[in-house]
């Protein structure tokens, strides 16, 4: 009989770690910082077009490594944009190196010898430095380095950010600039490090004080306290931008590809937006019911080992659960909460009563040893909580 991984190995807790995260503040502008801004803007867009020429030259150079690129285009940057100053050419040969570092992250190449994609920056954020930005001492004003001299900038926070910007210590900032019918706003979007430290456990834990988390696509998550998130009206939002993107991919037109973006760029946001709703309310359940460790999935691969059809393929690829996971992660540490990721196999299998091998169909678990008919996602999560509390109390982790 199948039964549920509990040796050594099997589990993985989160290390406590300085918790990052990127405060988003509105900027008041009048109409000659505005211009400012938007020259400066324009100048460190087409400097970081101009470094692309370099880190695309000759893929042996390496110059997607900031070192390299600092030492092969620095000179001819300053050159060819004197007007630019040298902290803000610095800045955005890191802008272009962060670029290229994520583009070969996500598309990693066959070879070494194969070319590298020439990126095209359109609206790139101004990153700002110690050297080109500086607040003031309760967080309402800030000075902007411009390629016209400083320019003094009045935040508006809200209560929340007002929050994080009062709790966490400041790193480095990002200027951006979005576009709306109205002609656009100007942000800063700042960069904010916390000292995370939850409580250190061990082997008197309780299992009550453990909480399983099993997120799924049909339904968004399910916790071991009962607790569902079903997925019906994002599915269907999401069936319907597929069904969108490939009526405006057949069209082909100018306009069609422009709506395309459109509409990729709104469905990205919904679900994210929709990603952080649910990953709040389970860390407020975690609080509310006194947990001390939060158990997820280890789903990683899980794209690469699953060999099904083209249409579930299309499913898997859009589900975002890794994006849950990490919003749930730093979530629940800045509240003090450990967060693990055990071996998932058999979870939705096993019963979470008798632990043997019952049978399940769609939402339906049935063990046909101990008679238990439960959700199916609600037993997978119950039996991530036992098998948390059990590497814990063993000392498996």
């Amino acid at each position: 009989m199948k039964e549920l991984n509990i040796s050594k190995g099997a589990g993985k807790l989160c290390a406590p770690s300085k918790l990052v995260t990127t405060v988003c503040v509105k900027l008041q502008v009048n109409e000659q910082t505005a211009r400012k801004l938007e020259k400066t803007r324009l100048l460190y867009r087409d400097a970081c077009n101009f470094l692309v020429q370099f880190v695309c030259r000759d893929p042996n150079e390496r110059n997607w490594q900031r070192y390299n690129l600092h030492h092969s285009a620095y000179y001819a940057l300053r050159a060819a944009k004197p007007e630019l100053g040298s902290q803000l050419a610095c800045n955005a040969i890191r802008s272009v190196s962060s670029a290229y570092k994520t583009e070969l992250t996500n598309h990693p190449r066959q070879n070494k010898e194969e070319p590298l994609k020439e990126i095209v920056f359109k609206n790139p954020g101004i990153h700002l430095d110690k050297n080109t930005i500086r607040y003031n001492s309760d967080m309402t004003e800030a000075t902007v380095f411009t390629v016209e001299g400083r320019e003094e900038l009045r935040l508006c926070p809200g209560d929340f950010q007002k929050r994080l910007l009062e709790t966490g210590k400041r790193k480095e900032s990002n200027l951006v600039y979005r576009k709306n019918k109205k002609g656009g706003n100007w942000y800063l979007h700042i960069s904010m490090e916390y000292e995370s430290a939850p409580a250190p456990l061990n082997e008197s834990l309780k299992e009550e004080q453990v909480l399983g988390v099993d997120v799924g696509e049909n339904n968004i998550a399910a916790l071991s306290s009962g607790k569902l998130w079903r997925a019906g009206e994002l599915k269907h939002k999401r069936d319907k931008y597929l069904g969108l993107r490939g009526r405006l991919q057949r069209n082909g037109s100018q306009s069609a590809r422009q709506h395309l973006r459109k509409a990729s760029g709104k469905e990205r946001r919904h679900v994210t937006h929709v990603n952080h709703e649910v990953s709040k309310s389970i860390v407020e359940e975690a609080v509310k019911r006194k947990a001390k460790v939060i158990v997820l999935e280890d789903l990683r691969h899980i794209r690469d080992r699953v060999n099904v059809g083209k249409r579930v393929r299309s499913r898997l690829h859009r589900w975002s659960f890794r994006e849950l996971q990490q919003q749930i992660e730093y979530k629940a540490q800045r509240r003090g909460i450990n967060v693990m990721y055990v071996d998932p196999r058999y979870t939705s299998q096993t019963c979470s009563a008798c632990k043997q091998l019952g049978k399940r169909t769609k939402h339906r678990f049935v063990c046909s040893h101990c008679g238990l008919r439960a959700h199916s996602d609600l037993n997978a999560s119950r039996n991530l909580q036992g098998l948390g509390y059990q590497l814990i109390a063993q000392g498996l982790l």
